[in-house]
C-alpha cells in the first residue's frame, strides 16, 4: 500500500485532468449545426426572422450562446435548476461573449415548469432533457408551461430518441476527435444504456469518458429517464394545446445503410433500431 505522500508525488491522469462538461459539450453538442437547422426551419415555417430564442433544461448555455453570436439582434434565454452546471456556462462560455452579446443572453436558474416570461419565438429542450419528467400529468404541465412561454404562432421543438436498440441493456463506444492542446487529446465517448423497465420504460443512462493513458471517467454523467414515444408525445402536445404537431426524420443514404444528418417532415418514419427525431408544435396564432 503507497502512502498519501508518494501517491500525492504520481503525475495526473487524464480522467483526473478532464473537465466533464467540456467533455460533454465535445461528444453530445454540436451548436454550429444545430443553431443554423432550427433557425432554418423556424423561418421556413414561420415566414419571420428568428430573434427570441428559449433553451430549456440549458445545462452550460452552449446553444444559447452560440445562438446570439448569429445576428445583432438575436436575444436568447437559457433556463436550468441546476446552478452549478449553469455557473459553469457562465465562466466557461458566456465569459467568452462580446459584451453586446452577453447583455443579449438571459439565464435563469430556475425550474422550466415555472418561468413563462419573456415570450419566446422559439423554444427547446434538446438531448431527451423532457424525459426527465417520467409520469403524464409532469410532462403535460411542462408542455403546457411550454406552450405559454411562447408568442402566438411560436414553436416548440424536442427532441426523441427511440427504436428496439433504445430497450436493450448495452454500451456504445464512440471515438472523438480533440484536436485542441489541452493535454487530453482523442477520447472515447461511452453511451451506457444500463437499465431497461419495460412495464414502465423508465430507464438509466450513463456516460463515462476513456482516455488514451488507460484511465477512465465512468458516470461523468447519469440520468434516470422515461423513454416517451412519438405517439405519447404527439398526444400530450397536442393536450397541452398545441397546434399542427409534427415530427422531422432523418434522411437515409441507402448505399451507405447511414443517416444524412439532413431532418425533413414526414408522415411516417422508417423502422431503424434507433433513431433520433424531431417533435413540433406550433402555439395558436
Amino acid at each position: 500500500m503507497t502512502s498519501p505522500e508518494y501517491d500525492s508525488l504520481q503525475p495526473a491522469s487524464m480522467s483526473q485532468l478532464a473537465d466533464p462538461h467540456l467533455l460533454y459539450q465535445k461528444s453530445v453538442q454540436s451548436p454550429e449545426v444545430d443553431i443554423p437547422f432550427l433557425t432554418e426551419y423556424f423561418e421556413s415555417y414561420t415566414n419571420t426572422p428568428l430573434r427570441h430564442f428559449r433553451e430549456d433544461f440549458c445545462g452550460t448555455a452552449f446553444l444559447s450562446s452560440h445562438f446570439v453570436t448569429r445576428h445583432l439582434d438575436n436575444h436568447a434565454l437559457g433556463i436550468d435548476l441546476d446552478w452549478p452546471t449553469l455557473n459553469w456556462g457562465i465562466k466557461n462560455n458566456v465569459s467568452h461573449l462580446t459584451p453586446d452579446q452577453q447583455q443579449r443572453l438571459t439565464l435563469m436558474n430556475d425550474n422550466v415548469l415555472n418561468v413563462q416570461h419573456p415570450l419566446s419565438q422559439l423554444t427547446v429542450a434538446m438531448n431527451f432533457s423532457y424525459m426527465v419528467f417520467r409520469d403524464r400529468p409532469t410532462l403535460l404541465q411542462y408542455f403546457r408551461n411550454a406552450r405559454r412561454s411562447l408568442q402566438p404562432g411560436g414553436l416548440f421543438v424536442l427532441d426523441i430518441w427511440g427504436g428496439s436498440e433504445t430497450q436493450v441493456e448495452q454500451e456504445e463506444h464512440r471515438d472523438i476527435d480533440n484536436p485542441v492542446d489541452d493535454g487530453i487529446g482523442d477520447f472515447i465517448f461511452v453511451w451506457d444504456q444500463d437499465v431497461f423497465e419495460p412495464s414502465t420504460y423508465f430507464c438509466t443512462t450513463r456516460i463515462h469518458f476513456l482516455f488514451r493513458d488507460g484511465s477512465e471517467l465512468r458516470n461523468a454523467f447519469v440520468y434516470d429517464w422515461r423513454l416517451w414515444t412519438i405517439p405519447e408525445v404527439t398526444e400530450l402536445l397536442q393536450e397541452a394545446g398545441f397546434e399542427d404537431v409534427h415530427f422531422l426524420w432523418e434522411g437515409l443514404n441507402a448505399e451507405a445503410n447511414e443517416g444524412t444528418g439532413t431532418y425533413h417532415r414526414v408522415e411516417k418514419g422508417d423502422s431503424d433500431p434507433s433513431w433520433i427525431a424531431y417533435m413540433v408544435g406550433k402555439n395558436p396564432e
